[in-house]
């Protein structure tokens, strides 16, 4: 569980810091090992991590521009990703690899990036 953890973060971050050059990402949420099931039946021994990163230039507004940024960095670092249409001026992409999940999401008018991701379901 902790290589998963520790990768993820390190992926999360790396994009964080590609997508808004100068300015290093802050991690703001990292939960886990959590049961994904604890609230419906609590089922099964799995468990994920979850990791939000937030990143952004104040000077800057730009969601479109930084979430492009975001999947061209995702995509060089191995990812398959996809882009969201726009949604009153939400910006969103999801990327994939083995197992992991990040989606990234801007707004119009904030200047902060969030890239949020989960491990995959790691059987204990």
């Amino acid at each position: 569980m902790t290589e998963a953890r520790d990768f993820l973060r390190a992926e999360l971050l790396a994009v964080a810091a590609a997508a808004v050059p100068g300015y290093d990402g802050v991690v703001t949420n990292d939960v886990g090992p959590v049961n994904p099931d604890v609230l419906s039946d609590g089922s099964g021994p799995d468990t994920i991590c979850s990791i939000t990163v937030e990143n952004g230039d104040p000077a800057v507004v730009d969601p479109a521009g930084q979430v492009a940024a975001a999947v061209a960095a995702l995509t060089a670092r191995g990812w398959a990703t996809d882009i969201a249409p726009v949604e009153d001026g939400h910006y969103r992409a999801t990327a994939q690899r083995d197992g992991f999940q990040v989606t990234v999401h801007g707004w119009d008018g904030d200047w902060r990036l969030t890239v949020s991701g989960e491990t995959p379901r790691i059987a204990g």
